[in-house]
Order: C-alpha cells, then sequence, then structure tokens
C-alpha cells in the first residue's frame, strides 16, 4: 500500500542516491581535457566522464562527446546550437524535438536556485535524435546565464543509465566564484522542497 501510494517518492530516493554514487566517482575519476576547456573557456569547473575525449569550441560554446557521439556534453552562456551542432549537411541542426512535451523545473545546484530542463532533441531534416537534460544558471558575478546540457544518441540502446551519468557530472558544476568550494550532495529527502533547500542555503551564508 505504501510503495503504491508513494511510488514516485521511492525511485526518486534511489534516483539521487545513485546520483550521489556518481557525483563520488567523478570526483576520483574525471575528464581532465573538458575540466581544462570548461575552465579556460568559461571560468568554471566540472566533472565530466573520462570517456568524453574530443571537442568542439564556438563562441562562447563548448561541445564534448566520446568517439561513438553517443555521450555529448554540452555548455554555453547563448543558445547558438544551430551554428554550433550542425548536421551531416547544409540545413541539418540540432533542435527541441517538440516543446509541449519539455519539462522545466526548479532545484538547487551549489545551495543556489537553478532550472532543470528535460525533453528530447531531434537533428533538423535528419533521423537523428534522442533524450537531454540541461541545467540553467546565473553567474551573478559575471552577469551572465551558463547553461550545461547533457544528451545521448545511442539507437536501439537503452539511455537511462549514460543520461544518469551525464545527469549527476551536470551538478559538479562550480561557477567561479564556487571553485574553492566542495561539492554538496543531492538532497535525497523529498520532504524538504528544493525552493526551501535554497532558501535556507542563503540564511546560512
Amino acid at each position: 500500500d505504501y510503495v503504491s501510494k508513494h511510488g514516485n517518492v521511492i525511485v526518486d530516493f534511489f534516483t539521487r542516491a545513485e546520483m550521489n554514487r556518481q557525483i563520488k566517482l567523478l570526483e576520483k575519476e574525471h575528464s581532465s581535457l573538458v575540466s581544462a576547456r570548461v575552465g579556460s573557456q568559461f571560468d568554471c569547473d566540472i566533472w565530466m566522464p573520462e570517456d568524453l575525449t574530443s571537442y568542439k569550441t564556438g563562441q562562447d560554446f563548448l561541445w564534448a562527446s566520446n568517439n561513438l557521439n553517443d555521450l555529448n556534453f554540452v555548455m554555453y552562456s547563448y543558445p547558438f546550437m544551430a551554428i554550433n551542432i550542425p548536421g551531416a549537411r547544409e540545413g541539418m541542426y540540432m533542435e527541441t524535438a517538440d516543446s509541449s512535451l519539455v519539462s522545466v523545473k526548479n532545484i538547487a545546484v551549489q545551495g543556489d536556485y537553478a532550472f532543470e530542463v528535460r525533453g528530447l532533441w531531434e537533428m533538423k531534416n535528419d533521423a537523428m535524435g534522442g533524450p537531454f537534460v540541461s541545467h540553467v544558471r546565473v553567474d551573478r558575478a559575471n552577469a551572465r546565464v551558463i547553461v550545461v546540457e547533457g544528451f545521448v544518441y545511442n539507437p536501439s540502446k537503452l539511455k537511462r543509465d549514460p543520461m544518469r551519468k551525464l545527469e549527476a557530472a551536470l551538478y559538479t558544476l562550480k561557477l567561479p566564484q564556487e571553485k574553492g568550494k566542495g561539492l554538496s550532495e543531492l538532497p535525497v529527502d523529498q520532504s524538504i522542497s528544493e525552493e526551501k533547500a535554497v532558501k535556507e542555503a542563503e540564511q546560512q551564508k
């Protein structure tokens, strides 16, 4: 009876606990290449999976992926997706598949307010697509918005585990003013809302 009434809470508890485990693994082993690029280009820090070994840069934009392009990380301060992630031929570019299926919610990252965006991406005029998750954060010290995003292209294969790995990595982003701070674990007790957690963190400062 409890499981039937509180199934979502139970699943969310284990999901967050698993992402905390992934974050601890990333602290020990992560892509030094991606961390170096994020540091030099955005003056931030983030821990991405080690197998993200290739990258492309643009104006206020970074795209890193593994050799198979099934794990992908994007970071930008302005949404120039059509310019920076083109398809194989002219007229092909990455876009959100269906805005009506995109979910947006408030979350707390590093004790500060942020947006989480989830949905599906597709390649305009092509047959590629898959899931994505984004964190939108405000870098107040530099008067800019920072977006970090993970997306997967893995046709005919399960995408839950690679997406969870990328999502956990997004929580490791440190803005310039946060780079000296340690990482805090994700709250797993849903009796504390994200907004309440942010307010409590602000009161402790």
